[in-house]
């Protein structure tokens, strides 16, 4: 464990900085967009349609929307940064020549690629969600005592709203593992990819992904890529978006609707599960092991 925290400790004071900023950017734009007053204005079939302004509502309903929006912004942030780091972190240390102190520690090169994707992949947008959700109750406060006043704020159902948001959290913590999981292969050997090939692995993986399902489908007995892709993407999609738990939602009912959340979050994560536990989601780990071994073997040879 001390090696684990030693290692994550080293992503930190290399990403900190940047890892700061994009956790509080949404809260900081919530903040900023309290301030504003008005409608949304929206056209749908040529004709303006006007929203009434989140203030306008119950304290409780700004409370909800609020942490969903900073949630969901915040994770949102934090995984195209990790997407946009990820090609860069499989040849890091052989690049600044750091594999050579590494190499020096007793930490082996499997523990060492490891760490640096469960921070990267999992624990960083963990942390995200969980400051974007923690930061909109500053935003709600703001929000809510400059319609209704602080007594408003105070006088929310707060049992019921931490039991739906603690609910909602540990669901979207399950649905990204899963989503990481269905995305593995993906991810993994587009990392082997350009720890191999260098600044062409990035582009020669993108190639691929478009040719195959074109070019290589065609000729086979049943198109494989393509199908395969698609389910990837879907079922990724699927894991982080609860959406069955809201069906019940009714703003007119807000506390009603926040107790029964809990139950509905519960009940979406064991289909989420279930939809996982497939021979695809087999076959998928399986790719994504072939990308880790060749990240390892990779490390490896650099010295």
């Amino acid at each position: 464990m001390t090696r684990f925290a030693s290692l994550v400790r080293r992503e930190w004071l290399q990403h900190r900085v940047g890892w700061c900023v994009l956790m509080v950017a949404p809260t900081l734009v919530l903040l900023a967009l309290s301030a504003v007053d008005g409608g949304l204005q929206l056209r749908v079939n040529a004709d303006d349609i006007t929203l009434p302004p989140l203030r306008a509502a119950p304290a409780a309903v700004q409370t909800a929307l609020l942490t969903a929006a900073a949630g969901g912004a915040t994770l949102l942030l934090a995984c195209l940064a990790v997407l946009f780091q990820l090609p860069g972190l499989a040849r890091r240390d052989q690049q600044d020549r750091s594999i050579e102190f590494w190499c020096s520690l007793p930490i082996g090169h499997a523990q060492s690629v490891a760490v640096a994707l469960l921070t990267h992949l999992l624990l960083l947008p963990a942390a995200a969600l969980l400051a974007g959700m923690a930061g909109a109750q500053l935003a709600a406060l703001v929000t809510i005592g400059a319609s209704h006043g602080l007594a408003a704020w105070l006088g929310q159902p707060w049992p019921v709203l931490l039991m739906a948001s603690a609910a909602m959290l540990l669901r979207l913590w399950l649905g990204l593992v899963l989503a990481v999981a269905w995305l593995s292969p993906l991810l993994l050997l587009t990392m082997a990819a350009s720890a191999w090939l260098g600044r062409w692995g990035l582009p020669l993986v993108a190639a691929a992904l478009l040719a195959l399902p074109k070019l290589v489908d065609p000729r086979l007995p049943a198109p494989w890529f393509g199908p395969a892709l698609r389910s990837v993407t879907g079922e990724s999609l699927a894991a982080l978006a609860p959406l069955q738990a809201w069906h019940g939602f009714d703003p007119g009912r807000i506390e009603p609707s926040l107790a029964a959340l809990p139950g509905a979050l519960l009940r979406d994560a064991a289909q989420a599960a279930e939809r996982a536990a497939t021979p695809g989601m087999a076959v998928a780990l399986a790719l994504a092991a072939l990308g880790f071994w060749l990240l390892v073997l990779r490390r490896r040879r650099a010295l």
